[in-house]
């Protein structure tokens, strides 16, 4: 038994555990793999602090909002913007390795930022803030489960009571009580291709959180990144592309402006500007620089056999981040008592309709601490619940029962079916016939799930039948993508919709929450937080 349970063990997951830990209270971080192998090492794109000359949190805040189509909740914004110089400064004791102009952090201006206010540690800033939070989790002594899985988290009445593992190198099921579950489970990248994604990109959080029935916020916002590496999963660090020259295989120029919405791209390769799927970069940096980028150089040079001094790069849009997530306020709390989420797989309202390169480890840093030590409070004085058996018992005739399955369809077609339909009608560009088209897919991919089985019937490292639960969470994660997107009838950031091209000031003015009813999702509307700047009404 523990007072928090932290399930997901990369920057978020991390920082939340450390800083309730920090408050007295016992903790345990679960986490499928070791926490240097999370997907947080692949994140370049830096972190946004408003330290510079002239600068300020409020330059920085009314920015962030600008760029979100005023959907972000300004107080919550607010508070980030605010925290980011004390998070540098704690990072730094910790010992960030952040890039420096002689005692003076070397701030880098990033795509869609009018000021440097970024700080990296050259291509490799999600790879060095990972270490040194693993460095605290372990100096802290926190309990760490490492290769365990979370099938559910689990309730007493209201509230939270723990957490079902399946421990990957025994097979067995065990039950973690806990007073509060923290879920930073990421994002599902998985759900779309091509993306981003890792293995362990699958949204578990927040179909836990949504089968529950926590509600889940901004779950149409599903953010590209502009350049991907052909026929690869990586992203060309914004770090870089801030300092390049954008243009079409034909050679025709892709302002910053269009590359932060990547419909525009998009539009491009339909209307024959691109080629086989790709534009082109053209570099214009000089070799200095690109020999600073050791990282991006030997990942571009194994997967495509190219340089980046080399001048070009094919690259394509890829989903690369869902900006909605699990409905929390300002300490993390979902609906249901003792149970937070932060980083990638809750909504915090930060982003908005786009975020900001370098406002998402800003984002999930602060709000980590924030309800990490949140968590820890709402422990005190309220005790354990009974130790019990059933769950796990339960997991574990759950999955007799799927072995004992014959001839169903294959979890991996399935997957691909779900990936390709998510891609092509609820991805850069939507509108009512593929949305339409996309629930119904998503349907037939459920009903086939419910026969589906696994091949293999070990019990230790059957990653079968993880692909097995991890489609579950997936499906449950498009289901709310695809009726929060229908819903919005308007244009706004990366949500683009051809049958509703423009805003609509009316439906900005509103996030989505979309909660689970009678097995479907229920939409329904909160007003944005607009305490300071307002959207223009030219």
């Amino acid at each position: 038994m523990f007072d928090v349970v932290v399930v997901g063990g990369g920057i978020a997951g991390m920082q939340a555990a450390v800083h309730a830990h920090s408050k007295g209270a016992s903790v345990a971080l679960i986490t499928r793999t070791n926490p240097t192998s999370s997907y947080s090492i692949t994140i370049q794109d830096g972190l946004n602090a408003a330290l510079g000359p002239g600068d300020s949190p409020e330059a920085h805040a009314k920015e962030t909002i600008h760029a979100g189509g005023f959907l972000a909740d300004q107080a919550v914004v607010d508070s980030v913007c605010k925290d980011a110089s004390w998070v540098v400064e704690e990072l730094d004791r910790w010992g960030v390795p952040f890039n420096r102009d002689g005692a003076a952090y070397d701030l880098t201006r990033l795509p869609g930022s009018a000021t440097a206010r970024g700080l990296i540690a050259d291509d490799m800033t999600g790879h060095v803030l990972t270490q040194v939070l693993y460095e605290q989790v372990l100096k802290s002594g926190i309990k760490l489960y490492e290769e365990f899985v979370v099938e559910e988290a689990t309730t007493e009445g209201s509230a939270v009571s723990g957490v079902v593992v399946l421990d990957l190198a025994t097979g067995r099921f065990e039950f973690i009580g806990a007073k509060a579950v923290i879920l930073a489970t990421g994002g599902p990248r998985r759900l779309y291709e091509p993306s981003t994604a890792s293995l362990h990109c699958s949204g578990d959080g927040i179909a836990f959180a949504y089968r529950l029935g926590a509600p889940l916020v901004d779950m149409e916002f599903v953010q590209y990144h502009p350049f991907v590496l052909k026929n690869s999963r990586l992203a060309v660090s914004e770090v870089l592309t801030a300092t390049a020259e954008r243009v079409t295989a034909s050679g025709e120029p892709i302002t910053e402006a269009e590359a932060a919405l990547p419909r525009a791209i998009a539009a491009a390769i339909a209307g024959g500007r691109g080629e086989d799927g790709c534009v082109a970069l053209e570099y214009t940096f000089d070799k200095g620089l690109t020999n600073r980028f050791f990282n991006t150089n030997q990942r571009v040079s194994g997967l495509a056999g190219l340089k980046l001094a080399d001048g070009k790069l094919p690259v394509r849009p890829a989903m690369h981040r869902l900006l909605g997530g699990v409905a929390v306020n300002h300490e993390g709390a979902t609906s249901i008592g003792g149970l937070f989420a932060v980083g990638e797989c809750a909504g915090a309202t930060v982003h908005g309709a786009y975020g900001l390169p370098g406002n998402f480890l800003l984002a999930s840093l602060t709000t980590a601490r924030r309800t990490g030590r949140a968590a820890a409070d709402y422990t005190g004085g309220r005790p354990y619940m009974p130790e019990t058996d059933r769950m796990a018992d339960h997991a574990e005739n759950r999955r007799l029962n799927i072995f004992r399955r014959e001839g169903g369809p294959n979890v991996a077609a399935l997957r691909k079916e779900l990936a390709a339909a998510m891609h092509q009608h609820a991805g850069l560009v939507r509108d009512a016939t593929g949305l339409s088209q996309a629930s119904q897919t998503i349907e037939r991919v459920a009903d086939a799930y419910k026969t589906a089985g696994v091949t293999s019937r070990n019990q230790d490292y059957n990653f079968g039948y993880l692909h097995y639960l991890e489609l579950g969470n997936l499906l449950d994660a498009a289901q709310a993508i695809v009726a929060s997107a229908a819903a919005r009838q308007e244009s706004r950031g990366v949500h683009y919709r051809t049958d509703f091209p423009t805003a609509d000031p009316n439906q900005g003015a509103q996030h989505h929450l979309v909660t689970l009813t009678s097995g479907s999702p229920a939409v329904t509307q909160r007003p944005v937080e607009m305490s300071r700047w307002q959207p223009s009404t030219n």
